[in-house]
């Protein structure tokens, strides 16, 4: 299927961060017998390969924004938010795992602010990996990503999505996800790793 010309103008824009003109896959949900004539949601997903170096890629959403975050500016603007990771250049299934995010994020369940976590994002896709979930955070990798971009119709923000275990879950469960993020930092997690050792 065709991506559309919003999604080409974003994938050159982040392609502007990536340093090169992105692979553009697009997914579509699982369809659910029960819902009749239904559409199925779809998004788009940026691959930038050699990002932030050699053995690395890039993956970044580029039409999530228009999924539901539960989240709006005090004046009442919406917040929209598109998602970004980073991996192994050899573990292409990260793109599946940032489409099931977004398609977690588009049944309108969560209010998707820095330090939400997406449960089972990687479990659904690929259950035999360390890593089953996915920690969203301010991103900080890519120097050039306009993190946060304010118009007078609404405020477009970046998250980058974290792979965490699931003792790591029960962690940010008992002591709250700023003290896991702080954590992962002082151990110096490999955050591109999907099989790295939990901290805990």
């Amino acid at each position: 299927m065709d991506a559309s010309d919003d999604v080409m103008e974003a994938a050159r824009r982040i392609g502007a961060v990536f340093g090169g003109l992105p692979q553009v896959l697009r997914f579509r949900a699982a369809v659910d017998a029960d819902t009749d004539g239904e559409t199925p949601d779809e998004v788009s997903i940026a691959v930038g390969d050699g990002c932030p170096g050699p053995g690395y890629a890039s993956y970044a959403t580029l039409d999530m924004s228009r999924f539901p975050t539960n989240v709006t500016t005090d004046d009442g603007r919406p917040i929209r938010t598109e998602l970004v990771t980073v991996g192994r250049a050899d573990y292409r299934a990260l793109a599946d795992v940032l489409a099931q995010c977004a398609f977690a994020v588009a049944s309108g369940s969560f209010h998707l602010t820095p330090n939400c976590i997406i449960p089972n994002a990687i479990r659904e896709v690929d259950p035999a990996r360390s890593m089953k979930h996915l920690l969203l955070v301010v991103p900080f990798i890519w120097p050039d990503l306009e993190i946060l971009v304010d118009t007078e119709e609404s405020v477009d923000t970046w998250l980058q999505a974290v792979p965490i275990s699931d003792s790591e879950l029960e962690f940010s469960a008992a002591n709250g996800t700023d003290q896991l993020f702080r954590r992962l930092e002082a151990a110096g997690a490999d955050v591109s790793d999907i099989d790295r050792a939990p901290v805990f």
